[in-house]
C-alpha cells in the first residue's frame, strides 16, 4: 500500500484511530483533556469546535477584563473566528490592533510590546500557523502578558499533539483546540480558561453529545501521550523533505520560518511551475499536497498572487518514512523538470 504525504493538518497526528472499545464519560473526559495541557478539569469547556472557541475566548476574556474602553492586540495571521470577534468588538467600542508578521510568518514578542496601551486586555495568537507551519513565540508573549496583567488567548487548532503546550508554563490564560485536527470526530472543539481569571463566567458550554466528546478526549488523550517522540521523529522526516527538495531541485523557495515551525509541515515554492500542475502530479501517484493559490495568509506576507500559485504545501502523516519521502522528491523532480521543458 502506498503511503500519503497529505496536506490534511490532521495526518500529523499520532493516535488518529480511536482505540475500538474507549469510552469516557463527560467529566472523565475533561479530566483527560485539562491533563494533557496542565489544566484542571474545571477549566475545561466542551464546544462545536475551534472556531466557536475562538469566539467564546475572545468575548470572555473581554467581559472578564471589566475595561471600558477595552484595547485587543492580534495579528492579521488569525482564524477568522478570531478576526471576526475582533471585529464585533470593534462595533461594540473596542479598539483592535491587528499585528502584521514578518515575512516568514513570525510575530515577535517585541512587535505585541510595542503595541500596549493601558487599555489592553487580551492578546489573541495561533501558536501555529495553519498555512506556512511557522511557530510562535506563544511562551514569551505569556510570560509578558502575565506581567501585564493581560489575558492571553492561544489558538491551538493546528498545534495540539503536535508540540509541547502547557497552559501553567506558557502563561496562557485561554486555549482553544478543535478534535478534527488532532484525530478526533468533525464539529466538537474544546476551550480552556484559568478558573482564577473570572473568564469562565462568561463561558456558556454549548457540546453535549457524549459519543463526540468521549472520541474527543481519547484523541486528545493519545495526541498528548508522547509529543516530544513524535517531534523527534517528524523533525527528521521532514528534514530529509527539506534536504532533498532544496539540494536536488533548482529555484526553490521556503514559505515559512527555516527553525521554527511544526515539525510535520512544509510549504515551498517551485519557481515558474504551477502548483496546481503539482498537486494533480503527485494525486496521480497516490501523493496529496496543498497548494497556495489564492491564500490570504501568503498575501498578508507579501506574496505576489502570481507567486502563491506556485506555492505547494506538504502535511507529513505520523507513518510517513524516509524511503516515503524519497518517492516523492523523486515525483517531483519528474513533474518540475516536465513543467519547466514545457515553460
Amino acid at each position: 500500500m502506498n503511503r500519503k504525504v497529505c496536506m490534511d493538518v490532521a495526518a500529523g497526528i499520532p493516535g488518529v484511530n480511536v482505540p475500538e472499545g474507549s469510552t469516557f464519560a463527560p467529566e472523565e473526559a475533561r479530566s483527560l483533556i485539562a491533563a494533557a495541557i496542565g489544566a484542571l478539569p474545571e477549566e475545561i469547556y466542551f464546544t462545536a469546535g475551534s472556531a466557536e472557541a475562538d469566539a467564546l475566548a475572545v468575548n470572555a476574556a473581554v467581559r472578564a477584563s471589566g475595561k471600558e474602553h477595552p484595547h485587543i492586540i492580534t495579528t492579521l495571521l488569525e482564524d477568522d473566528s478570531v478576526l471576526e470577534a475582533c471585529g464585533e468588538q470593534e462595533e461594540r467600542g473596542a479598539e483592535v490592533s491587528y499585528i502584521c508578521p514578518i515575512s516568514t510568518g513570525r510575530v515577535e514578542v517585541a512587535m505585541i510590546e510595542d503595541e500596549l496601551t493601558p487599555d489592553t486586555c487580551l492578546v489573541s495568537m495561533t501558536a501555529a500557523n495553519r498555512e506556512t507551519g511557522t511557530s510562535e513565540p506563544f511562551t514569551g508573549v505569556g510570560a509578558m502578558t502575565s506581567e501585564q496583567g493581560i489575558f492571553f488567548h492561544l489558538g491551538a487548532a493546528y498545534a495540539y499533539g503536535k508540540m509541547p503546550i502547557n497552559v501553567d508554563r506558557s502563561h496562557i490564560d485561554m486555549l482553544s483546540a478543535d478534535a478534527s485536527c488532532f484525530g478526533g470526530p468533525e464539529g466538537i472543539g474544546f476551550l480552556y480558561a484559568r478558573k482564577s481569571t473570572g473568564a469562565g463566567t462568561y463561558i456558556r458550554e454549548t457540546m453535549t453529545d457524549k459519543e463526540k466528546i468521549s472520541a474527543m478526549a481519547a484523541a486528545a488523550k493519545k495526541a498528548a501521550e508522547d509529543v516530544p517522540g513524535y517531534m523527534e521523529r517528524m523533525r527528521a522526516v521532514r528534514d530529509h523533505l527539506c534536504l532533498r527538495i532544496f539540494t536536488e531541485i533548482e529555484d526553490v523557495e521556503l514559505y515559512g520560518h527555516k527553525d521554527h515551525h511544526l515539525v510535520n509541515h512544509l510549504e515551498v515554492r517551485f519557481r515558474n511551475v504551477s502548483a496546481s500542475v503539482v498537486r494533480k502530479g503527485l494525486a496521480e501517484a497516490e501523493m496529496y499536497a496543498g497548494i497556495g493559490s489564492g491564500s490570504e495568509i501568503l498575501q498578508v506576507l507579501g506574496k505576489p498572487e502570481a507567486e502563491t500559485a506556485e506555492a505547494v504545501r506538504f502535511s507529513l502523516a505520523c507513518d510517513v518514512t524516509e524511503e516515503d519521502v524519497d518517492r516523492v522528491v523523486d515525483c517531483l523532480k519528474d513533474i518540475v523538470r516536465g513543467q519547466r521543458v514545457i515553460g
